[in-house]
């Protein structure tokens, strides 16, 4: 694998770990409802020129863009507003790979192995340490809120695994499409003075609402599917695991965040059981290699 692809794929990590803080500093501008239906309206603008028919799949790409568009992103826009420390979301976002690997289990008839099984055990006893942490006991609410944002980002991974053939950013402007009329019913239904917030936004807000859809959206997902189209999974997958690395300590510059012992201790076994995920598989894939050299 290139250095520069290496570096490229950290990038990609740097950009979703600093997401978090951006998109909380947007709540200061904006309702969350309405600040997601801006970035999707964004992203589906930028997209366009890629929106395909599929023929036979849009069914599955309706699901997909249901799951991974307005329904996960208005969980997640709400635990991040409910929340009043980043730190004490972030890992718990992490917990889409042991998830997605127990709904490949149950519902495609995958292999769990008992290695596999072993990483996810182990990240979830880090969560549960997280989880209750007195320093962050009244996140409670907004940490339940996030591990739904999470099954349903899950069970879209799931999905989109069925979805063959299908570009990625095709696929990106389907979910913004389906993505926008959720979020913005939903400002509408539950927020207020829409119009006002918008025209009275500053270079701030509007840096966060660009950051989410251009660098986040665009820039990360498309990078991400550069690297998969080039690399195998278990190479680029262990270099997204300092993607939380990233955002903690992006909390910490900008917000200030105060972590304790628990928390290391708990993101600790998180980031333990998720690389002995990713890392077996980079194992046995580096295995293979060598048996078929010469």
């Amino acid at each position: 694998m290139p250095i520069h692809h290496i570096l490229f794929a950290f990038v990609v990590s740097f950009v979703w770990g600093v997401n978090f803080v951006v998109m909380k500093i947007g709540l200061e501008h904006l309702s969350p409802f309405l600040f997601m239906a801006l970035r999707f309206a964004i992203v589906f603008l930028i997209l366009f020129p890629w929106l395909r028919i599929v023929k036979g799949k849009m069914t599955l790409i309706f699901a997909v863009g249901l799951c991974l568009g307005g329904l996960h992103f208005a969980f997640a826009i709400m635990g991040l507003k409910l929340a009043e420390n980043v730190t004490s979301i972030i890992i718990i976002v992490q917990m889409h790979v042991p998830l997605t690997l127990i709904m490949a289990h149950f519902l495609l008839k995958e292999r769990l192995s008992y290695w596999r099984g072993s990483g996810i055990v182990v990240a979830f006893i880090g969560v549960l340490i997280i989880s209750f942490d007195p320093a962050i006991m009244h996140e409670r609410i907004a940490i339940i809120v996030i591990f739904g944002a999470t099954m349903l980002y899950s069970i879209g991974a799931i999905l989109m695994r069925q979805l063959q053939n299908v570009g990625v950013l095709n696929t990106q402007a389907w979910t913004a499409i389906f993505g926008v009329p959720i979020l913005l019913s939903l400002s509408l239904f539950i927020e207020a003075d829409q119009l006002e917030q918008i025209m009275t936004l500053n270079m701030e807000g509007w840096g966060a609402v660009f950051y989410t859809a251009v660098l986040s959206s665009v820039v990360g997902y498309g990078g991400m599917n550069f690297l998969l189209k080039r690399h195998p999974v278990p190479l680029i997958a262990p270099i997204f695991l300092s993607t939380p690395l990233f955002a903690t300590a992006a909390a910490v510059m900008v917000f200030d965040e105060v972590l304790t012992t628990r928390f290391y201790i708990g993101t600790s076994l998180t980031l333990i059981g998720l690389a002995v995920i990713h890392l077996r598989d980079w194992w046995k894939k580096r295995q293979i290699v060598q048996e078929l050299l010469p």
